[in-house]
């Protein structure tokens, strides 16, 4: 925001100074001003973009760090069982929102730079917000979901959970607003997640009106099979947990855990 007004400062400056001073047309002088503005705005840019690029990659460094010493470790589980599956879990999920924290505290390293730019302080509100949400801190993503940009489906995704948690009456509207952002299969999760609750909600009959809608426009085999479950009237083998881990990040439901076979010993 400061860089904005100090660049449309100059170039007002820039203007002011070339009709007291030459005897150019306004026209040109207009020009010159308009130059001096993009200038400076490129130039705060590429410095502010050095700063906040250094920021956020260590942030994704800390990120990527902890989901590969979760994958170790999960790796490690499968070879060598620790105690039952919820156990493990447990324990994954700790060493997850170790690194999320982490990820979570160096955001506010980006806040004095904050008031040089315009979208910064909506961007860093949508990673804090998805950082809470996988850590369940659900009354901080709530706080800060007004301020966080939708550019994704998955943030519009959590934001409608949210919603749908809250018995919040704008859960239609946001759908219906959101969805026509996301042309093809880049709106499969919002279809997913919508007729989910619908369900939930007991409106079958839209719900297949949804996934009808959805079927023409994405070509994904998880719409397809919900469709044709609705289609038969076999709305209890709806599912998304095709959807995989985009799915479950909502937290909306949990992923089932396959029952271990006990192997019966004989003397």
């Amino acid at each position: 925001m400061i860089s904005l007004i100090i660049a449309i400062t100059a170039g007002i400056g820039t203007f002011l100074t070339l009709q007291e001073t030459t005897e150019l047309h306004i026209v040109w002088n207009t020009i010159f001003a308009v130059l001096v503005v993009i200038v400076l705005q490129l130039s705060f840019g590429l410095i502010f973009r050095k700063k906040i690029t250094a920021v956020t990659d260590t942030i994704q460094q800390v990120i990527m760090e902890g989901q590969e010493k979760v994958q170790r470790k999960a790796n490690m589980f499968q070879q060598k069982p620790a105690g039952g599956m919820k156990h493990m879990q447990k324990l994954l999920e700790k060493d997850q929102h170790v690194s999320l924290r982490k990820a979570l505290e160096l955001t506010d390293n980006l806040q004095p730079w904050f008031k040089w730019s315009l979208l910064l302080g909506k961007q860093v509100s949508t990673m804090k917000m998805q950082f809470n949400y996988q850590l369940g801190e659900y009354k901080e993503v709530d706080k800060l979901l007004p301020n966080c940009l939708y550019m994704e489906p998955l943030t519009v995704a959590m934001k409608m959970a949210r919603q749908y948690k809250n018995d919040d009456p704008k859960f239609d509207k946001t759908f219906t607003s959101k969805i026509k952002k996301f042309k093809g299969n880049k709106g499969v999760l919002l279809y997913g997640l919508y007729t989910w609750v619908l369900l939930k909600r007991g409106e079958t009959e839209k719900a297949f009106e949804i996934l009808t809608t959805a079927k023409e426009k994405c070509d994904n085999e998880v719409i397809y099979k919900n469709w044709e479950a609705l289609a038969n009237g076999k709305s209890k083998q709806f599912s998304n947990a095709g959807l995989g881990d985009e799915w479950y990040s909502l937290k909306l439901e949990t992923p089932k855990i396959p029952k271990q076979k006990m192997q019966k010993r004989f003397r």
